[in-house]
């Protein structure tokens, strides 16, 4: 028992001290200048759900269509969207585009399988999406027929037959905004969430097979950046130097930021010590912020994000050093919008 009571005046002291030098859990710190910066913000509240518009202030939330991954043009007067017709493996897709205002909404192109997380080009002509592209669609099976092995799409009675999951392909495709005309580009066999360097128009980034890619787009060649298999959503910084990305920390979400070339990692938000103490001590289990779907300020020296620290995923920013986190977004300004984030390589988030 004494040593029980001594534990706890231990724990009690190591909260007292870490509450003192962790950023609150809880509650909007003052807006300052540099989080109004910006001139718009848009987000999803789910994939393929609504999308909305609100100031950097949090004022002005207005709604603006349906659909996912919605991102700002560079002069923060379009934002491209895409939509799919269901929810399966090769569900048709296509890219759209919408004035900010909610006017003008007219599709870019369709026919593009399951398309997600359209990127704009510097100059605002072209946009890059993922698409699925071949690969399997559902089940097959492996049997051995005439003594050969075949794939088949159902099992052979009275064979042996090994099943191999569905595997359906993704891959990059660069459309023109104007036409809608498009070509395919270099891939892995499975490339998600292109984000394009518009400080440097010949390179875009996205999560591939080996992790995070760079693609050439004069050359048509691939490069690694990273890796890394926890990657998810890589964003790049106005300036081409940064990547921030949602990454996968042991079942709960945090943001990182590396350099272009993959070196100088660093982890930006946490769940303070003192969050997890204070839950051993009340015996309760102990359950990670999740944050994620980062995505920079026009100027580069923040980056918003999403985080469910308050109970409920909120629209947050930090300095681009993970400095001075606080909420952008509260949940009271949301009215009522629960916006969810599955790691999907969601882009939840766009600011310009």
């Amino acid at each position: 028992m004494q040593i029980r009571k001594c534990l706890n005046i231990i724990l009690f002291l190591l909260v007292a001290f870490t509450l003192a030098a962790a950023p609150a859990a809880a509650g909007a710190a003052p807006e300052t200048a540099a989080a109004k910066a910006g001139h718009v913000i848009v987000f999803q509240v789910s994939s393929g759900g609504p999308i909305y518009a609100v100031n950097p202030d949090g004022s002005g939330l207005r709604y603006l269509t349906t659909g996912m991954d919605p991102a700002l043009s560079p002069d923060g007067k379009q934002v491209a969207f895409t939509r799919w017709q269901g929810q399966s493996n090769g569900a048709s897709g296509s890219l759209w585009v919408i004035n900010v205002d909610g006017t003008g909404e007219r599709q870019v192109v369709g026919g593009a399988n399951q398309a997600k997380s359209p990127t704009w080009s510097a100059s605002g002509k072209q946009i890059i999406i993922s698409v699925q592209k071949d690969g399997t669609l559902t089940d097959t099976y492996l049997c051995m027929v005439d003594g050969k092995p075949t794939v088949m799409e159902a099992p052979i009675e009275g064979q042996r037959c090994m099943r191999q999951a569905a595997n359906p392909h993704w891959g990059l495709r660069r459309v023109e905004v104007a036409t809608g005309a498009y070509e395919d580009l270099a891939r892995e066999a499975h490339s998600f969430a292109p984000t394009w360097n518009t400080a440097n128009g010949w390179q875009v980034v996205f999560r591939g097979d080996r992790g995070l890619q760079s693609l050439d787009l004069n050359q048509g060649t691939l490069t690694v950046v990273s890796a890394k298999g926890s990657y998810r959503g890589p964003v790049l910084s106005p300036d081409g130097s940064k990547i921030a990305v949602t990454f996968n920390q042991n079942a709960h979400w945090e943001v990182h930021v590396l350099n272009v070339d993959g070196s100088g990692e660093v982890r930006l938000t946490e769940t303070p010590f003192s969050v997890i103490i204070a839950a051993q001590l009340a015996n309760k289990d102990v359950v990670h912020w999740n944050n994620a779907a980062p995505a920079w300020s026009p100027d580069g020296k923040q980056i918003a994000f999403i985080s469910d620290r308050n109970g409920q995923y909120e629209i947050w920013v930090m300095n681009a050093d993970g400095s001075n986190q606080h909420v952008l977004v509260p949940a009271a300004k949301l009215k009522g919008l629960k916006i969810q984030y599955d790691g999907n390589d969601e882009r939840v988030i766009s600011w310009r």
